[in-house]
């Protein structure tokens, strides 16, 4: 075998992943028995999210001992209670039950977890594959919710903490991580699941999924958006709210506490601009109406507005009609489907909807003696897909009247270019390789050519000798015009056989 017959033998070799490699000789593992490069994989999946989630629950918890000056004997139960927390878990103190808990810590976790699931996805998934990223991204979860739960349960002699049920506990962290995972695959493998599917997906489903995540994200812009606002109009509220601190710890820690709640504040400030009412245990607060209630006194509920209700709050509804029209008027311009567009249109609405029911569940909970505290989902429901979904339907109808249509925007994947086009077969590993730059080449390459096909030099004429030929179209008694055309006669030799015909 030649030198360059080796190179490629190489680079086609070199250009092929890990996953696509033939297995070593010998008996073949099972679909059980993952291969060493995907058991490491794995426990990077399984190990780096719960470890690193671990690590800053201790040095939080040992941060906020050591500057409260509070017994170091209550730390494994803080910490057990502190993971626990950053899963959505609720906790009873006492008998004070805490469920409104913080969604910074969850999204942190969350997205560690999907970040690390995508990483680990390999480049042709298949469903056993899935199943052991799944599998991976809840084992180390799962494993220390259980430490937790004993650990607080070992604590409840030194702190008055309640160990929370278990059934609740894992289906936290099920559902969670296994969100995780789900984004994480999808990311990064969603042809390959959509193959995997018994049924095809249809493409106006695919962008009414895409339309409804530039709703949320614009819907949940205008709602932070909102509450900043909202807090610069309130700022004469800081005074009375930073009167129970005490010392510069104090300040740091309610202002950090608020931090941690403001992607709350910002989902029910959602909630409330599309109608629906934020309720504060017996008080509710809403763009038609304030009820009484005591708010408790944290930072994060200074934007939170005051009774009564200005005559000009209900205009606030034009925010989420501007964000359903907005979304309509993209799915009108960029989608070639007529028919399937309405139905995208009613896909978006839908899927938004869905998306803030989730987030204003989770943002949601008992929170002590208040009682309470989240959006009335029930109101919120009906109103957001009436806003999303009327407002989805006239973007649309104005987008095809008046506006030209959008170019198609293609996705660009940059692994299926790597797929195709691999850095390896660019390269040459022999000094004997021709270079891919060298345009020198033998004139022995061109020895061997057909003499059948070559032009014989001596056989045509000289350029300048030009021959005046008039074209006149068949049965025209128009006398043809030496000046039509000019064309040159070129004379080239005939294979054997007929030489009038040239067959």
């Amino acid at each position: 075998m030649s030198s360059r017959s080796n190179a490629l033998v190489r680079r086609t070799s070199g250009s092929l992943g890990r996953e696509d490699a033939a297995p070593p000789p010998g008996r073949e593992p099972g679909w059980w028995t993952p291969s060493p490069e995907r058991a490491r994989a794995l426990l990077l999946v399984a190990a780096r999210p719960t470890i690193c989630a671990l690590a800053a629950t201790v040095t939080l918890v040992l941060v906020v001992m050591l500057t409260t000056e509070t017994e170091l004997t209550s730390a494994p139960g803080a910490v057990g209670a502190t993971w626990l927390a950053a899963h959505q878990i609720p906790l009873t103190v006492g008998r004070t039950t805490l469920g409104l808990l913080p969604l910074v810590p969850t999204a942190l976790l969350v997205w560690l977890a999907a970040r690390e699931c995508a990483r680990a996805v390999p480049n042709r998934p298949q469903p056993i594959d899935l199943a052991w990223l799944a599998g991976a991204v809840l084992a180390g979860p799962l494993l220390m919710t259980a430490v937790c739960l004993a650990v607080t349960g070992d604590a409840a002699g030194v702190t008055p903490l309640e160990r929370p049920g278990p059934i609740s506990a894992f289906g936290w962290v099920i559902v969670l991580y296994l969100g995780a995972a789900a984004a994480g695959i999808a990311s990064r493998a969603w042809p390959a699941l959509c193959d995997l599917l018994p049924v095809e997906i249809p493409e106006w489903a695919v962008l009414g999924a895409r339309a409804a995540r530039r709703t949320v994200l614009r819907m949940l812009g205008c709602a932070a958006l909102a509450t900043v606002i909202s807090l610069f109009a309130h700022l004469s509220r800081f005074e009375g709210t930073y009167q129970q601190a005490h010392n510069v710890t104090d300040v740091l820690g309610m202002s950090l506490l608020s931090l941690l709640y403001l992607p709350n504040v910002v989902i029910a400030a959602a909630g409330l601009l599309c109608g629906a009412a934020v309720q504060f245990g017996t008080g509710s607060v809403g763009l038609f109406g304030v009820g009484g209630g005591q708010l408790p006194a944290v930072p994060a509920l200074i934007p939170v507005p005051e009774g009564p209700a200005s005559a000009w709050w209900p205009a606030l509804l034009l925010v989420p009609l501007a964000v359903g029209v907005l979304g309509g008027i993209e799915l009108g311009r960029t989608s070639d489907d007529r028919p399937g567009a309405p139905w995208a249109t009613l896909t978006s609405a839908g899927l938004s909807t869905l998306a803030f029911l989730v987030l204003a569940a989770l943002g949601s909970g008992q929170l002590g003696a208040v009682g309470w505290v989240g959006v009335d989902l029930l109101m919120l429901v009906p109103l957001m897909v009436t806003w999303f979904g009327f407002g989805g339907f006239v973007g649309m109808v104005f987008a095809r009247r008046f506006l030209a249509p959008a170019a198609p925007v293609e996705d660009y994947d940059e692994d299926d270019y790597d797929d195709y086009y691999d850095e390896d077969d660019y390269f040459y590993d022999d000094e004997d390789d021709a270079d891919p730059d060298d345009t020198d080449h033998d004139d022995d390459t061109y020895a061997d050519a057909d003499p059948a096909v070559e032009l014989d030099a001596e056989l045509v004429e000289d350029i300048d000798d030009e021959v005046e030929v008039s074209i006149a179209a068949p049965g025209s008694t128009t006398e043809p015009n030496a000046e039509i055309v000019d064309a040159e006669v070129v004379e080239a030799d005939l294979p054997e056989g007929d030489t009038t015909t040239g067959r």
